[in-house]
């Protein structure tokens, strides 16, 4: 790969990692908001609302038939686990959002060492999240053939941007490694506009010492 879209690979890494710094940062503040317990208007969106998703969340399970008979001990266990997933929840955005600066700054800085936290870390993101994927479409497809051919589509298209935009971060990282290594050459070739061939002795060779025997002579 040379290209991303209409620019070079660099530069679309630099995008990418833009673009995935910027997400999780807005993800982080509702997050940190409500572990913090702040009362800032703005950051206690997700505690002002938990009440309603809870709700929401609840109806969904008793809207179906396997999962109508547990849905009182999953919404018993979520409760309990809720915090633990929302700082989890923030670690994982910080950590992206870290990685992804990584990204930008190693390109800029044509250290490419600081690109491979984000490939490791955006692999396992796309196995995980394919194979959680699978899961989801196969179930909702199992209730309903219009849910589950929409999140099908939804999850091919996720799936291509991913793997896209990973081909193109790992395109920039040897790239930069093309550009920045270095080769030990003992003979330096010059360029000239006028390049004449350059000869080398093919023997050891040899210097007349006459006048230093004459003078050693007359002494």
């Amino acid at each position: 790969m040379r290209n991303c879209c209409c620019c070079s690979v660099k530069a679309g890494a630099v995008i990418l990692g833009f673009l995935n710094f910027i997400v999780p940062v807005l993800i982080i503040v509702p997050l940190a908001g409500y572990w913090s317990g702040t009362d800032i208007d703005g950051l206690d969106v997700l505690k002002d609302n938990q009440k309603v998703l809870e709700k929401v969340f609840e109806d969904s399970l008793k809207s179906h038939s396997w999962t109508q008979d547990s849905a009182g001990e999953i919404m018993f266990n979520l409760r309990a686990w809720f915090s633990t997933l929302v700082v989890l929840g923030t670690v994982y955005a910080g950590v992206t959002a870290l990685f992804s600066f990584l990204v930008v700054l190693g390109v800029c800085c044509e250290a490419r060492c600081l690109l491979v936290p984000f490939l490791i870390l955006s692999m396992v993101d796309i196995v995980l999240a394919g194979a959680v994927g699978v899961v989801v479409v196969v179930a909702l497809s199992y209730l309903n053939t219009i849910p589950g051919v929409v999140s099908a589509v939804v999850y091919v298209m996720v799936a291509v941007v991913s793997l896209y935009s990973w081909a193109v971060v790992l395109a920039a990282y040897k790239q930069l490694g093309k550009e920045t290594s270095y080769v030990y050459s003992p003979v330096t070739h010059s360029k000239h506009a006028h390049h004449h061939p350059e000869y080398y002795p093919s023997a050891p060779q040899h210097f007349v010492l006459e006048e230093y025997r004459d003078l050693k002579t007359e002494d």
